[in-house]
């Protein structure tokens, strides 16, 4: 009689291997897993990490923004004392030499060419450029501000201010030519950049009378034509200044009040 037992045994086999399997099975899942939890848990955190950047990055522009408004407002104002001098200068200056008011113009010319100019805080923007961080900035409304604030500063501001720099030099290097270097000295001495007071007329006009300019009559009213042309044309091209920063100040304040609202932040 023949007694047969491997079949038992293939069927305890094929149940230990499937046992197995499903161990594999079950360790290759429980590995992936926790990578895939690790992997999010990584993500989050560098997510988090990038909005906490994010979020000191526009404190920073916002402070940087509030510093720019009172250097704003203070080079608008002064400019336009700029142009209340101009006005008193050329209003001085007559084509008759011997009409010319001297003592007026002298009291009026430091602050006439007074040169006044304003540079932005680039402080935050320069580090999200040089960090290549703008892609940290998620409002795309923000962002768009952001870059155009920057544009307008490094493009219309810079460009305007070289031109009227060239009308200003203009003007600066006749003034030498028809006004006595150490009469203007004095009186900046005592008065800086502000206009002299009229009580100093009876002044001004002796320290003229000793300091006379070496020109002909003349060469002297041709160059004095020339100078009073070249403030009027400074003066004409400050309302493209005057325009460009009331511009920037426009936009300092829409995007100041845009991350404000979109940031919760005062």
């Amino acid at each position: 009689m023949e007694v047969h037992h491997h079949s038992h045994t293939e069927d305890s086999s094929a149940k230990h291997g499937s046992k197995r399997f499903k161990h594999y099975l079950f360790e290759f899942f429980m590995l992936f897993l926790a990578v895939f939890c690790g992997f999010l848990a990584e993500n989050f955190r560098e997510h988090q990490v990038e909005h906490q950047r994010e979020k000191q990055y526009i404190i920073t522009l916002l402070e940087d923004l509030k510093t720019d408004v009172p250097l704003l407002d203070s080079t608008i104002y002064y400019w336009s004392e700029v142009n209340n001098s101009v006005d008193s200068v050329t209003d001085a200056i007559v084509s008759t030499l011997n009409k010319t008011d001297f003592p007026k113009a002298y009291r009026h010319i430091n602050e006439a060419l007074n040169y006044w100019s304003f540079t932005y805080n680039d402080r935050t923007i320069s580090q999200l450029k040089s960090a290549g961080a703008f892609r940290l900035i998620r409002n795309k409304k923000v962002a768009e501000k952001i870059v155009s604030y920057d544009q307008f500063n490094n493009n219309e501001i810079k460009n305007i201010l070289l031109i009227h720099t060239k009308f200003y030099e203009n003007a600066l290097a006749l003034r030498s030519k028809v006004f006595a270097e150490n009469i203007i000295s004095e009186i900046f001495r005592r008065y800086k950049n502000t206009p002299a007071p009229y009580s100093e007329n009876s002044r001004v006009e002796s320290m003229i009378k000793e300091n006379n300019i070496p020109l002909t009559k003349e060469t002297q009213s041709t160059l004095m034509f020339e100078f009073k042309n070249s403030l009027l044309a400074m003066k004409r091209d400050y309302d493209n200044l005057y325009w460009s920063y009331t511009v920037m100040r426009k936009m300092n304040l829409e995007l100041t009040t845009l991350i404000q609202k979109e940031y919760d932040l005062k």
